[in-house]
């Protein structure tokens, strides 16, 4: 948990308080999310694991489509 009040959280979150590297660390934990994403709204990360999923997806559809259908 973070040790930060409601409040405060809030008004970081609409800019009128700043945060610490502390607290910007917590938060990426707490939300598993990179620092930059955090800062900047960087997805790429997000945009690398997408075109991952999305290419073994393809693989598995691949692989399944010759298997027998049971049912």
């Amino acid at each position: 948990m973070l040790n930060v009040s409601a409040n405060h959280l809030a008004k970081v979150e609409t800019g009128s308080r700043c945060c610490s590297i502390e607290l910007l660390q917590d938060l990426s934990s707490c939300l598993n999310v990179r620092t930059d994403y955090l800062l900047n709204g960087d997805a790429s990360h997000n945009n690398h694991l997408r075109e991952r999923l999305t290419f073994l997806a393809q693989e598995l559809e691949k692989i399944t489509e010759d298997l027998p259908v049971w049912g």
